[in-house]
């Protein structure tokens, strides 16, 4: 029997919050959201508690109106149980804050997206109302009269919109509601364990390239956050002495290579040299690029964007090489922005990840592109959301 523990949140207006288990409802809750309808007779020998103790755990749980019966299971010869499960209308809102865009999700008591709503950040029209109105207008919609029992908000580091913007409005117009923060890489390090590429595998790395580049490792299917809760920050990790000069003050970054700006940067003086055709007439054409010009021009064939691919995937397999050579993991995922270019950056990064990193660690390695995108952050966001509630109702 084996039960997860989930990871730190910090509750927006409220002191650091350890999500640890919260007694039998607690575990009950997990468990129903995690595998489904469940008999009693199931939940007790998962749990490994005596029905007696269940009883009074899933009479206290029905009576606040978190469960509820569930369709019966299937005959194994006797009288058919019922079964129990959460209650529908328990559902919790996901906000992942990027770079470009604010996504907001309903997700249900198994952490499946019901619905959603994808705001661009940089390409609003004339709305005259700042972001934060938006987003308030877009959670209403999106939860169409539903109340939720907790929110979780994704942010990245370099986000224009943070967890703190979004407070005063949560808080005024759900009082009450559990609210939970939790990093971007680490919010698709759960999505991706749970729902994605890293599904049953308890010792993995999730990489998040954006504006800057960051990681998450589960190690036993824990994932840290370090002491000061800044663990996975290697962008600022300086690849070369007297490299491009980075945000941070220093030079060398690896995000001074390889962040979605630096890579933009690099495309724009390829263009202006005219050694992207393709770059070179969007740039003429609206007078700047972006990562998405990046993307598509990459998807098209362009040779110069291929080559600004393959070199962040050599940049990245080096400082990637070092983590895996400490903890060992089995599977590391791609994910963020700029993992839109895809192919190239995967290819140069596995074979320079193989070339550095320990033989005996890197023979069983697997290295992959997210196939969630977004969506991982979401549902990790979910889980962070749902924890939080639950730590409320013990408290």
């Amino acid at each position: 029997m084996r039960r997860g523990r989930a990871p730190s949140v910090r509750l927006v207006g409220c002191a650091i919050l350890r999500c640890v288990t919260t007694g039998l409802d607690g575990d009950v809750l997990r468990r129903l959201r995690d595998a489904g309808p469940q008999t009693k007779s199931q939940l007790a020998e998962w749990l490994g508690v005596p029905r007696t103790t269940l009883t009074t755990s899933l009479q206290s749980l029905a009576a606040s109106g978190h469960i509820e019966d569930g369709p019966l299971a299937p005959s194994s010869g006797g009288r058919r149980s019922v079964t129990v499960r959460t209650t529908s209308d328990r559902v919790v809102v996901a906000l992942s804050l990027g770079e470009r865009r604010v996504r907001i999700a309903v997700l249900d008591g198994h952490l499946a997206i019901e619905s959603g709503v994808s705001i661009d950040l940089q390409d609003r029209g004339t709305d005259p109302d700042p972001i934060t109105a938006t987003v308030r207008r877009a959670t209403e919609q999106v939860l169409a009269g539903r109340v939720p029992v907790a929110f979780g908000i994704a942010a990245a580091g370099s986000a224009p919109l943070t967890p703190e913007d979004l407070a005063d409005f949560l808080e005024e117009d759900y009082p009450g509601t559990p609210v939970a923060t939790i990093p971007a890489v680490r919010a698709m390090a759960l999505g991706e364990h749970r729902s994605g590429e890293a599904r049953g595998i308890d010792d993995f790395v999730a990489v998040r390239l954006g504006d800057t580049v960051t990681v998450a490792t589960m190690a036993g299917g824990h994932l840290s956050a370090g002491g000061s809760g800044r663990a996975g920050e290697i962008g600022h990790l300086r690849v070369e002495e007297f490299g491009p000069a980075c945000v941070c003050g220093l030079t060398g970054c690896l995000d001074s290579f390889v962040s979605s700006v630096a890579l933009v940067a690099q495309a724009t003086d390829l263009a202006q040299r005219g050694r992207s055709g393709t770059l070179a007439n969007v740039l003429a054409r609206s007078g700047a690029l972006d990562l998405a010009d990046l993307v598509a021009a990459g998807r098209a064939g362009d040779p110069a964007v291929a080559q600004l691919a393959r070199e962040l995937g050599q940049r990245l397999g080096g400082v990637l090489a070092t983590l895996v050579a400490q903890g060992d993991p089995l599977r590391v995922v791609i994910g963020g922005p700029v993992a839109a270019l895809g192919a190239h950056v995967l290819g140069d990064l596995r074979t320079t990840v193989y070339r550095l990193a320990p033989a005996r660690l890197a023979e069983n390695l697997d290295i992959v592109l997210s196939e969630l995108g977004d969506h991982a952050v979401l549902i990790g966001a979910g889980s962070t959301a749902w924890e939080a509630w639950i730590a409320a109702l013990g408290r």
